[in-house]
């Protein structure tokens, strides 16, 4: 699957609030739980996700019909990646990564299902930058954002591209490197015991499969 630097940008929300939340990993009736105890009203509120909507969690199928609620965003995160590439691409060495860490669910699943996930799913932004209820604009990209200024995303090469899935360096190194041109980042990816602030970057990816609540933040 080819990552392409696609950004979409979302305007404020007039009507009603924006959250962001961690990486749902199939826990979608534990997700919908959370947003009760917020009063989220899919009418006028809407939540970004931070990627890897599947696996891990046993209600795969329900967070990707997640993406055809008018209410709801994600970013590609490094499963989703995996589980195309496994699928329609036949990557062999995807494959045997993505059934090691979460992808057996799909023995259970329908086929014939497949082929809308992959297109729901190659037509993931790698970022969404939205501005919240204070002027100030986010960046979502799911685990890192490997460049010095939020400009940049679109002109990062295939490593960069690979990076905002899959790294994990700026995280375990404590690193206050704050990104320009953007005002926050928020990351998923990496499990921490609540939100955690790096700089400019918020990691809210609180491990709901591990039994964990989630960690919805409001924009």
């Amino acid at each position: 699957m080819k990552i392409n630097a696609q950004l979409l940008t979302l305007k404020s929300n007039s009507q009603g609030r924006d959250f962001a939340v961690g990486d749902i990993h199939g826990q979608t009736q534990k997700l919908m739980q959370s947003l009760a105890s917020i009063n989220f009203n899919p009418e006028i509120d809407r939540l970004i996700c931070t990627g890897d909507l599947i696996d891990r969690g046993t209600q795969s199928p329900e967070a990707l019909a997640l993406l055809n609620e008018n209410w709801f965003y994600s970013v590609l995160g490094n499963h989703e990646y995996m589980m195309v590439c496994a699928l329609k691409y036949k990557i062999s060495a995807q494959k045997m990564l993505w059934l090691q860490n979460g992808g057996d669910w799909i023995a259970s699943s329908n086929p014939s299902q497949w082929p809308s996930w992959f297109e729901q799913i190659e037509a993931l932004p790698l970022a969404i930058e939205i501005e919240g209820q204070n002027g100030s604009r986010y960046g979502i990209v799911h685990a890192d954002f490997p460049g010095e200024d939020w400009g940049e995303l679109s002109s990062f090469n295939e490593a960069q591209l690979q990076a905002c899935i899959w790294s994990r360096s700026v995280f375990k190194s404590s690193s206050q490197h704050t990104v320009t041109g953007i005002d926050y980042l928020i990351h998923g990816h990496n499990v921490s015991d609540g939100e955690v602030k790096m700089g400019n970057r918020f990691y809210i990816e609180g491990g709901a499969y591990l039994g964990s609540d989630f960690i919805i933040k409001q924009l």
